[in-house]
Formats: C-alpha cells, sequence, structure tokens
C-alpha cells in the first residue's frame, strides 16, 4: 500500500477498518472500503470537488459508453509503456477508467483519488479490488517515489506533488479535450463558441514521450444529450433559452475529440 497520513506524512497501515500512522492519527474505512484522507484545513468548501447530481449523470453517459473508445485508448498507451505495478488515477471519479485498465491487466494495483467523496463512494463500491481515497491533488497522500503510472483525465493536477510520487523512469499521461471537443454542444450555447486551448505546457523533471489525439463521433438521444450537460460545466453556462432548447432535442450527433500527453520522469 502507498498511502500515507495527510497530517503527518508518516506511511498509514490498515489495522482492522482503521488505517493508523506511527504518530498515532487515524483514518476508519467506510464500509464502501474507501478511506478519506482530505483534511478539513485542507477542504475550500464543505462539501468540494463536483456535486452528487454531476457524479450520477456521468456515471450514465460512461455505462452508455459514450466515453469507451477513449478509455481503450488510454489503456493502449499505458499498456505500451512496459511493465505497471501501481498506478495512481489523479480525481478518478466514479472509477470509469480504472475498470477497463483492470479488465485487461488485473494484476495493476490501482489507487485512486478525488476530492468529490460522492465520486469516491460510487468507485469503491463498484471495484472493491482498487483502492481509493478522498483526497486533493494538491497534497498527495501517497509515498514518495511509489507510483509507476499516474493518470489524470480533465482534472487539476499539482506538478510539484506529481512529480515527487512517480518513481524515477515513471509515466504521467494527461487527457484534456481537443479545440473542437463537444462543438455542437458548444454551438448551440453559444452565439460566439471558442475552441479549447492546445495543452502545450511542459512539466519539471520530465521529458515529453508522446503526444496525440482521439476522435471520434456519437449519436445521443434525449436522455444522453441532458446527462451530457448535466456532467459538464455546460449545466451552469449558455445562454438561458439556447440551453433549454439544446435539452429539449431529441437526438444529436457530437464530436468527441481529446489531446493526451505521455511525460517520464528524469
Amino acid at each position: 500500500m502507498v498511502w500515507i497520513c495527510p497530517i503527518c506524512k508518516a506511511p498509514l497501515t490498515l489495522k482492522k477498518l482503521t488505517w493508523q500512522c506511527e504518530n498515532n492519527h487515524c483514518f476508519d474505512c467506510a464500509k464502501e472500503g474507501y478511506v478519506n484522507l482530505l483534511p478539513a484545513h485542507q477542504k475550500r468548501s464543505k462539501q468540494p470537488g463536483d456535486d452528487a447530481a454531476m457524479i450520477n449523470a456521468r456515471r450514465l453517459i460512461h455505462n452508455a459508453r459514450l466515453y469507451e473508445p477513449l478509455a481503450e485508448t488510454i489503456v493502449e498507451i499505458i499498456t505500451g509503456t512496459g511493465r505497471v505495478k501501481t498506478l495512481l488515477d489523479i480525481g478518478c471519479g466514479e472509477g470509469f477508467y480504472d475498470a477497463h485498465l483492470t479488465d485487461r491487466h488485473p494484476d495493476i494495483a490501482v489507487y485512486g483519488i478525488d476530492i468529490a467523496k460522492p465520486a469516491i463512494k460510487l468507485a469503491a463500491a463498484a471495484y472493491p479490488g482498487h483502492h481509493y481515497a478522498v483526497a486533493g491533488s494538491s497534497h498527495l497522500p501517497i509515498e514518495t517515489d511509489s507510483i509507476d503510472f499516474a493518470l489524470c483525465v480533465f482534472a487539476p493536477i499539482n506538478d510539484e506533488e506529481l512529480n515527487r510520487v512517480l518513481r524515477p523512469g515513471g509515466y504521467y499521461l494527461e487527457v484534456g479535450p481537443a479545440p473542437r471537443h463537444l462543438w455542437a454542444l458548444r454551438e448551440a450555447l453559444y452565439e460566439e463558441p471558442r475552441e479549447h486551448s492546445a495543452k502545450q505546457r511542459q512539466i519539471l523533471g520530465t521529458t515529453l514521450v508522446s503526444e496525440g489525439q482521439c476522435q471520434y463521433e456519437q449519436t445521443l438521444d434525449n436522455l444522453l444529450i441532458n446527462a451530457l450537460v448535466m456532467a459538464t460545466p455546460f449545466a451552469y453556462r449558455g445562454q438561458r433559452e439556447k440551453r433549454a432548447a439544446l435539452l429539449a432535442r431529441e437526438n444529436m450527433t457530437l464530436a468527441m475529440a481529446f489531446s493526451w500527453r505521455l511525460f517520464q520522469k528524469i
């Protein structure tokens, strides 16, 4: 196990149903199997992260396989790096990409963290073979140099913390929207839609190994249109009248477009 105490940074050991460090800081396992490693002083709000409605909408669109081609691409990239023993999913949500990985590689130890407790509860209940914790990316409760592969899909990340937890030679895969991801939604909501900015940043202590895009189309019915809007920031953006018209549509075809960049720790 790679969990560390979020208070004193000492390794955590599981004793019955409680994670405990040498300084007697204790963290109980929830009935779903996850542990909350997000101290009150690291929270920016009472209930940080995505709310339950957004998380449930995301579970619906994942169950409908809207993001399955992206999940398959991620698994192929991980497979191509060679032997991976430990993987950390930063901002793991309800564990959709983790499940695809262990379907193909059941020997990989998967750790997932998310600041939203409702998402972690779903992930832990659905995938008891994985290890999940409520935690933020700015203070990863993970041992130094313990992770072979880190994954981040559409989530914020702290570069220093990422570099700390990756072992030398370990990999980091960053996935975000390509410029015209969900373009039809943007056209439906805005008078002058803007493309997403292309990722070009470098990460200190790593080298860029490869990069690419995953693009495909999906046709959505009204239920999935509503779920996709709720699962994204579009739920609160755009003109009210345009959003109402969009949510009333019977169907639409969307371009799904993602950019990925694979880094290796030097």
